[in-house]
């Protein structure tokens, strides 16, 4: 059900809490960091590594991807860093939560306490695969640096006599302009849906906020409402299932030992990891009495929806 936590960080929205950790230890080491900086052509797939390091003379040093513990996820990340490696000759490293441990050692403060300090901040989300307005990203300001970047590509397209130019040139012509930088529609002043502030913009944009920041506040505040909804739900549906399968097996249950729960309640557990994706048992322990307390008390709580059926 935990897809990862994302939010802001110093400007960038970083998208697990391995990601955090990382950005801190690098911020407590006094190293230059960026993220997501560049897109590398591979040849077989675009691929936008993580952390891009720095040395004093802003030299590229070293390139680092931020992996979970998914073993599949782990290769795929490690063959594309290789790939890089041997074509553009730039060293990468893959970090995980096991090395994240070994760099945290010699620091003051623990990885546990770190990426608790992630998971519990206001300035991040349960849900980092949301997408459309529950996205992070969703309708943001660009920064300086992708503004400068995004300008400097431009200005080499409208260079060029490539087909990028002339669709440049259709969509100028399709959105009424009469020429590069000729503004048609007039700005209007609005004020921001997060910190009503006033701000102005082109009376077409779909801009809703001031700034980056509010922007994520509101996407991040919306993601949350909207996982904790999905998890309430399931919840529901696990509770339901519980209760069915104990009237189901009604005799196995009622006959269950307390020094034999196991064995009851293992198809149980296997058949809520096959319906709902769930196979931790304090989870399933929260959606029934809103709080884990352990397998006895499940099967109190199955033997008397079973003791209630009878009766």
């Amino acid at each position: 059900m935990n897809r990862g936590y994302a939010g802001f960080y110093k400007g960038r929205y970083l998208r697990s809490s391995y990601e955090y950790a990382y950005a801190k230890y690098l911020d407590f080491c006094s190293v230059h960091w960026e993220y997501e900086e560049k897109v590398f052509d591979l040849g077989y797939k675009m691929y936008k590594p993580d952390f891009f390091l720095y040395d004093k003379d802003n030299r590229l040093k070293k390139i680092v991807e931020i992996k979970s513990r998914n073993k599949e996820a782990k290769e795929s990340a490690r063959n594309s860093l290789n790939t890089i490696e041997e074509k553009f000759n730039i060293k990468c490293e893959l970090i995980s939560y096991e090395e994240l441990l070994k760099l945290y050692k010699e620091l003051p403060f623990s990885l546990t306490s770190t990426i608790n300090e992630w998971i519990t901040s206001s300035k991040t989300t349960i849900n980092k695969a949301a997408f459309g307005e529950l996205n992070g990203h969703y309708n943001l300001k660009h920064n300086n640096n992708s503004k400068r970047k995004i300008g400097e590509h431009t200005k080499r397209l409208w260079a060029s006599d490539g087909i990028a130019k002339q669709r440049m040139l259709e969509g100028l012509r399709k959105s009424g302009l009469a020429q590069k930088g000729k503004l048609k529609k007039d700005r209007q002043t609005r004020f921001c849906i997060e910190c009503k502030k006033e701000f102005i913009v082109i009376e077409t944009s779909p801009q809703k906020f001031c700034s980056q920041s509010c922007a994520g506040k509101d996407a991040i505040k919306r993601a949350t409402d909207s996982y904790v909804e999905k998890r309430k739900e399931v919840h529901d549906d696990i509770k339901e299932y519980i209760i069915q399968w104990s009237n189901d097996h009604r005799e196995t249950v009622l006959a269950t030992p307390l020094n034999k729960i196991k064995t009851t309640i293992k198809p149980l557990l296997e058949d809520i990891e096959k319906l709902f994706d769930v196979k931790d048992m304090r989870v399933i322990s929260k959606a029934v009495f809103g709080e884990d307390r352990g397998r006895k008390e499940l099967i109190k709580f199955m033997q008397k929806v079973c003791d209630e059926k009878v009766c």
